[in-house]
């Protein structure tokens, strides 16, 4: 096993687990957190109060399991597949994941500095993550090795992207369920992706 198909395979590991554990946080806190409507409530509420501590580590580990994603792929690619675009969007994406943790959400219809800031941040996250997933799933089928994972990859992709936009535009008043939809979704894919990587043989 060659030096880069350890990297690429260490890369796929260590994200599918920073997934998971965010995954295992986020679900955990919507027993720990009552007080919160599950339909009504979105995630970042969850990042101020009781336990707010764990979600804050989980969103840094979601961050770092993005950007890993993102060089795991760009690594295991042949060159016609490897796209500059979407390690870039992957990385805005994890930076996104990281002020939105930083900066606190309004609880209020006030809106404040730092509320604006994670808004931003949060949009920043949703859709550069969901543009690099729809690139990378497309890129996959220049890459005899990724050919077999372009379609669900890519119908994945696909679905989450038309989920997030019903979620932003729609205006559903189960708002609170439609970002965690979403969220899970995104999770999905990065977390069968990061799985693809950990059992790569080949780069």
């Amino acid at each position: 096993m060659t030096q880069k198909n350890l990297l690429v395979r260490a890369c796929g590991g260590l994200a599918f687990a920073g997934v998971l554990f965010y995954f295992l946080v986020a679900t955990v806190l919507q027993f720990l957190r009552p007080d919160y409507s599950f339909m009504g409530t979105p995630l970042s509420f969850y990042l101020l109060g009781p336990h707010s501590a764990w979600l804050h580590i989980a969103f840094y580990a979601l961050a770092t399991a993005i950007a890993l994603l993102a060089v795991g792929c760009y690594i295991a690619s042949a060159p016609p597949a490897r796209s500059a675009a979407t390690l870039v969007l992957f990385m805005l994406g994890a930076i996104g994941v990281v002020v939105t943790a930083l900066a606190s959400t309004d609880t209020s219809d006030k809106l404040s500095v730092h509320g604006a800031i994670h808004l931003l941040a949060a949009a920043l996250a949703f859709i550069a993550t969901s543009f690099g997933m729809l690139i990378q799933s497309w890129r996959f089928r220049l890459d005899p090795g990724w050919v077999p994972r372009f379609r669900p990859a890519l119908e994945l992709a696909v679905f989450e992207f038309l989920v997030l936009w019903i979620y932003a535009l729609a205006h559903i008043p189960a708002n609170g369920f439609m970002q965690k939809l979403t969220i899970l979704l995104i999770l999905l894919w990065l977390a069968q992706t990061a799985f693809w990587l950990s059992i790569s043989r080949r780069v």
